[in-house]
């Protein structure tokens, strides 16, 4: 597994931002580029009216697709910075853990020395779900959050990612 960590850049801002959507087992994931940096992904929700223009980026979609069939996602594309200092250091650390895998918050937040709560409060704000995998941290009583709803679609999404990661581990 490639546990290196993430690159971020600045965009050109010259560049059209992109807006599209790829459609997953799990749900539907909106994307944002601008020229060859990724800006943003997220879960679209089942009510949204977004309206998406057709897909424009074939590089990550393959990326996208290689996930399903081994939970790896080797991004080579630029990731747009951001969050703060710490945001980063919380999203090197998901990171690292490994597919197949989960962590509470309590247990990552010791290992950089700060609340569960603070811990959360980055993953929440992740801007790359799967390439930052968030869903693979729980509570230590239960699935906790996921892009900070507790209940609803994104929960069910959290789930359907940890029962596929777990399902590829177990057939390697």
């Amino acid at each position: 597994m490639n546990h290196t960590a993430l690159k971020w850049y600045t965009a050109n801002q010259q560049d059209t931002l992109l807006w599209y959507h790829y459609d997953t087992l799990a749900g539907r994931l909106i994307l944002c580029t601008q020229g060859k940096t990724l800006c943003n992904m997220h879960w679209l929700s089942p009510c949204s009216t977004e309206k998406i223009p057709p897909p424009a980026a074939a590089e990550l979609q393959k990326k996208l697709t290689q996930y399903w069939l081994d939970s790896e996602i080797a991004i080579t594309l630029p990731l747009l910075r951001q969050g703060t200092a710490f945001q980063q250091r919380v999203w090197n650390i998901l990171r690292q853990i490994p597919i197949g895998q989960t962590r509470t918050y309590g247990e990552l937040a010791k290992t950089i020395n700060t609340s569960p709560r603070a811990l959360a409060n980055a993953c929440r704000k992740n801007p790359f779900p799967l390439i930052i995998p968030c869903h693979r941290v729980v509570a230590k009583t239960g699935i906790g959050g996921y892009a900070g709803e507790t209940t609803g679609t994104l929960i069910e999404i959290k789930t359907v990612l940890l029962q596929h990661e777990k399902m590829l581990i177990h057939e390697l």
